[in-house]
């Protein structure tokens, strides 16, 4: 299969088949030729398909066509010898080996200019495939040599591999059975005293029938089923999602690398449903982008926004630790600088977590250093003294900066989403929603991650 372009030769199964027993052939078949001791030379037998059609229309339309410049070819065919010649003589349905319908294939499609890897049910003929082969030779030793050959390679199988239609189809090819088990090779002696062999071969595959209807790309899988409940004596209705009040960031600019609970109710007694997807998108956009599929419907959900979600690269808090002040349990402090102006002020931090120090007066306080990038990716830190912690009862209690705000010297980069609850059933795109439908979608609108 060659990409972007297309052939009058590709996706023919039976060629693919005939090129491959011929390279069989032509790298199998050997023997010894014995000239002395010391010279002993290992002979391949050259092989050819039988050909077919108008040959002398052949030689004279593409031998001797346009500017064909000395020196020209010769017309004919130069007899080499020894020599192998196969024929196809056709192919039946092997009925006894017809396997099941419901199986996957994997194969190769050009899309859009692009070799993908796709998958879809398909039907498997089975088929034989026959040969007749012959071979062409000077002397009766050399003759009783590639028998032999002929013998210890095909008696058995042998197996090789085609492409069609982007997929690797596996044949096995061998002398064709026969009720009385026999192994026909013949000899006959023409009248030019050249030796001639006949034998059959016969090849064992599979013609691949794709479904199109089922075709999916193979990076693509199922990570769930959904299941609509309702009750079948009310109208239809998957029931409506709305987000609780109190964990709507509609509007909000909020950290990454930190978990946010999101809480939802659902009504329409009519109606129950079983699964959830959580996704995002930017804002205004009906692009939906996973976060979680298939969650069961507890209403409620913690998503823990992973820190490579945007660019920016949040200040490292270097606590400092004296003979007064000892940190028990490191606090947990999120810094979110505005991202129109940089400046870090008193309102840019969220204690998630207070801590635990260790002082002689439990309203002490205790000195900050940030450690930032700037957007080269230099380390800049603030001032010594810029920022320190009131502590209140051994616990972080509130920043001061007794110079006024921190300048952040990078770039806060920062995307506005929208976070969507959704039935696992109904429609991704708002475009999709039918009449009636929209509700069913239970949405925060425009949330600044930084």
């Amino acid at each position: 299969m060659a990409l972007h372009q297309r052939y009058n030769n590709e996706n023919i199964l039976m060629r693919a088949v005939i090129a491959g027993l011929l390279n069989i052939l032509n790298n199998k078949i050997t023997y010894e030729q014995v000239w002395s001791n010391e010279d002993i030379e290992t002979i391949h037998v050259p092989w050819f398909y039988n050909m077919s059609g108008d040959e002398r229309f052949m030689q004279d339309f593409y031998t001797h066509y346009a500017h064909c410049l000395p020196p020209k070819p010769v017309d004919g065919n130069f007899d080499m010898i020894p020599r192998g010649v196969i024929t196809y003589t056709g192919s039946t349905i092997d009925s006894a080996r017809i396997t099941s319908r419901y199986v996957q294939g994997t194969y190769l499609k050009e899309v859009n200019g692009q070799l993908q890897t796709m998958r879809s049910f398909l039907y498997q003929i089975p088929l034989n495939v026959n040969f007749d082969a012959e071979l062409w030779f000077d002397t009766q030793i050399t003759s009783l040599k590639v028998e032999q050959a002929i013998r210890e390679l095909f008696y058995k199988t042998i197996t090789f591999y085609v492409y069609y239609k982007g997929m690797r189809v596996g044949c096995s090819v061998g002398f064709p059975e026969d009720l009385t088990l026999t192994k026909n090779i013949q000899y006959s002696f023409e009248s030019d005293n050249k030796i001639k062999m006949n034998f059959s071969l016969q090849v064992e595959t599979y013609q691949p029938v794709f479904d199109p209807t089922t075709e999916v790309n193979a990076n693509d899988y199922m990570t769930g089923v959904g299941m609509r409940i309702i009750d079948k004596q009310m109208p239809k209705n998957d029931g409506i999602i709305k987000i609780t009040p109190e964990t709507d960031y509609s509007n909000l600019t909020i950290p990454k690398g930190w978990p946010y609970l999101i809480e939802w109710d659902y009504t329409d007694e009519n109606a129950i449903i079983n699964k959830v997807d959580v996704l995002w998108a930017v804002a205004g956009d009906n692009t939906r982008n996973v976060i979680e599929k298939a969650v069961p419907n507890h209403e409620y959900y913690v998503w823990n926004i992973p820190e490579n979600f945007t660019d920016y690269k949040s200040p490292v808090i270097l606590w400092s630790e004296d003979s007064s002040v000892k940190i028990y349990r490191a606090p947990l402090v999120t810094i979110l600088p505005d991202i129109n102006t940089n400046e870090i002020s008193e309102s840019s931090f969220n204690i998630v977590d207070s801590g635990y120090f260790i002082a002689p007066q439990s309203d002490a306080s205790v000195n900050v250093v940030l450690e930032m990038r700037d957007s080269a990716n230099r380390v800049v830190y603030s001032g010594d003294a810029s920022l320190y912690f009131n502590l209140e009862g051994n616990k972080l209690k509130e920043p001061v900066l007794p110079y006024g705000p921190i300048v952040y010297p990078g770039d806060v980069y920062s995307k506005t989403i929208d976070i969507y609850i959704v039935n696992s059933v109904t429609a991704y795109n708002d475009s999709q929603v039918g009449p009636g439908q929209a509700e069913a979608f239970g949405v925060i609108r425009n949330v600044t991650i930084v």
